[in-house]
């Protein structure tokens, strides 16, 4: 008896398991995985800067390197929204600025909408943390291939703000006719 039970309550959380697993996802996103097993995620910033981000689900926001910061207020500035203390990963804890972006897209269509950032000198990488995965939620990462999946993005929003004005009311009209042929 006791056997049976224990067999049924592997099986229920073999079934269960593979129900989370199957979840379908609207964005997948494309990560890469380093020789250190890390995985980075492409994105771009309000500027169109193209920059790569270390998947840190231990981060609790994101983290931009100084070089990049500064890389996206060449041509305009931004002051800081707040100063917060961070535990860095040895234990330290430092006092950063937070400021605020107006965007962040991951991979091609992941529009995460506005986000704070946590600026800290002398970081060697830029972190995605949790703020954004939350945004996005609910999120896995899958490790064939690897993809970071997402279920909330804005990626209409940056589809046509990556468009010219032209393709945008080609957009609206397609739309039109087809909601008018309906």
């Amino acid at each position: 008896m006791r056997a049976l039970l224990i067999s049924s309550v592997s099986l229920t959380l073999a079934v269960a398991s593979n129900l989370v697993l199957a979840k379908d996802f609207e964005y997948k996103i494309p990560i890469t995985q380093q020789n250190s097993g890390n995985y980075y995620v492409a994105g771009t910033l309000e500027n169109d800067d193209k920059v790569e981000f270390l998947v840190d689900t231990g981060a609790g926001m994101v983290i931009l390197a100084e070089r990049t910061f500064k890389a996206l207020t060449e041509a305009s500035s931004k002051k800081p929204s707040k100063r917060i203390a961070v535990r860095m990963a040895d234990g330290r804890t430092k006092a950063v600025n937070v400021y605020t972006l107006n965007h962040l897209v991951l991979g091609q269509e992941c529009n995460v909408g506005p986000l704070e950032v946590a600026v800290i000198p002398g970081a060697a990488n830029n972190i995605l943390g949790l703020n954004v995965l939350k945004k996005a939620a609910p999120f896995a990462i899958y490790t064939s291939p690897p993809s970071l999946a997402l279920s909330a993005c804005t990626g209409l929003a940056s589809g046509l703000a990556k468009s010219n004005s032209s393709d945008a009311e080609s957009l609206f009209s397609q739309l039109a006719s087809q909601q008018s042929a309906d």
